[in-house]
């Protein structure tokens, strides 16, 4: 008989709507855009970085992409996914370029902009502040920033990380502060100074 250890465990990634695989799309594209030439891991963590800053400032998410809790920090299917489907697409291409030691990096690079109806203002001016933020970064240390937030901090290993759920906490966290006596009493005093 099988055991329940003996099972794998159960895949981190849910599925898409086609609206939202879209959003993933614009996402991606606006962060290939801006940040020029970027590899799959470079994407994945200034994707998921754009995601957690976003619930922390903004107080919602950029879109419904899934990332789980690897050895190399958070990483999504969807957003490989999207890669994917923009290549296809023709909007990005991959170059294999030698890297240090001898090695091949394979880059993504935007060959034709594209403008899409998936992303508001807003969320595309954020996307450009996000990518400023982390345009001269390199990949070990946005790898350690990732891992430095508290949502991947929390999760398993090989877990999803549950950044709906983050969201919820910090948005509990600023209607307590919006509903607290003491910050209206604060915001009087500073008014009336």
């Amino acid at each position: 008989m099988v055991s329940m250890k003996d099972l794998p465990p159960p895949s981190p990634w849910r599925s898409l709507s086609e609206r939202q695989a879209k959003k993933v799309d614009a996402v991606s594209a606006a962060f290939l855009s801006n940040l020029k030439y970027v590899t799959d891991r470079r994407l994945q963590k200034a994707y998921y970085l754009a995601e957690v800053w976003s619930i922390e400032e903004r107080l919602e998410r950029l879109s419904e992409v899934d990332f789980a809790s690897w050895r190399h920090g958070p990483w999504s299917l969807h957003v490989r996914e999207s890669e994917e489907r923009l290549e296809s697409k023709g909007v990005v291409e991959r170059i294999i370029k030698p890297a240090r030691g001898g090695l091949e990096v394979e880059l993504l690079r935007v060959t034709k902009p594209s403008r899409s109806s998936a992303l508001a203002r807003d969320e595309l001016e954020f996307l450009v502040e996000v990518s400023a933020a982390l345009r001269f970064i390199d990949s070990e240390k946005l790898t350690q920033v990732a891992k430095a937030t508290a949502p991947f901090r929390v999760t398993s290993p090989e877990a999803r990380i549950d950044l709906d759920g983050y969201l919820e906490t910090i948005r509990k966290r600023h209607a307590m502060l919006v509903d607290s006596p003491r910050v209206a009493a604060l915001v009087a005093e500073a008014k009336a100074a």
